[in-house]
């Protein structure tokens, strides 16, 4: 059956919202690319649906079809993330038979990436997918820089010693933190403003030189 291809472009770009909502990332632009069609003279559906699940599989991660016999692959990252702030995307390719009738099969391709923590463009990503498929040349994506450790502006990970009790927050590169009695809660960091869940939802201030965090009524030191 033919699917409505500004159905299948509107459900891709609402599985990415729905992907960046669940990991709790900081608010973000979304970058869309969509409209790349190609023509295949031979070959089989099939045949499409090996290349497509491939494709997506070199780039992104959790790779199926959208629903059994739709001919529609999906993929989404985020790739290789350690971070729940880390760079997010995802790829839709869609198989069908040729507009009209006769041999081989279109395919078309639908991406996103959360800007700007993203290192490329939804543009970028969708291009490598198509080359993949078609088995041109790809352009090597650019990667993502490595997560940085100690004090820094950049994130909260690491070790946290309250300035007015024995409290020890440890914060990991997922987002999540945990205290010394097993209390768990998470972490969001955005242009120096953190939103801390512990014991309620906190608003705190990073120091500039990434080693204190206060606000709320808490103050805490980072070991580093």
């Amino acid at each position: 059956m033919k699917r409505n291809p500004r159905a299948l472009r509107l459900f891709a770009v609402m599985l990415f919202i729905g992907l960046v909502a669940s990991i709790g990332i900081a608010p973000a632009a979304i970058d869309l690319s969509t409209g790349i069609r190609y023509a295949m003279p031979t070959g089989t559906i099939d045949d499409c649906g090996t290349k497509a699940q491939a494709a997506l599989g070199k780039y992104l991660q959790n790779v199926s079809e959208a629903s059994p016999g739709s001919h529609e692959y999906i993929g989404t990252g985020p790739l290789g993330a350690t971070s729940a702030q880390a760079l997010t995307s995802s790829g839709t390719i869609h198989c069908y038979p040729p507009v009209g009738g006769g041999n081989g099969y279109e395919v078309t391709f639908t991406c996103t990436a959360e800007t700007p923590n993203n290192p490329y463009t939804a543009k970028e990503l969708c291009l490598d997918l198509l080359h993949n498929i078609i088995g041109q040349p790809e352009t090597a994506l650019p990667t993502p820089t490595p997560e940085p450790t100690g004090c820094t502006t950049a994130n909260l990970i690491g070790t946290w010693q309250s300035d007015k009790d024995n409290t020890v927050l440890k914060m990991t590169p997922d987002g999540s933190l945990t205290d010394g009695d097993g209390v768990s809660g998470n972490w969001i960091l955005y242009n120096g403003t953190a939103t801390i869940t512990y014991y309620g939802n906190h608003t705190m201030k990073l120091s500039p030189d990434g080693k204190h965090l206060s606000g709320d009524g808490y103050s805490f030191t980072r070991k580093c």
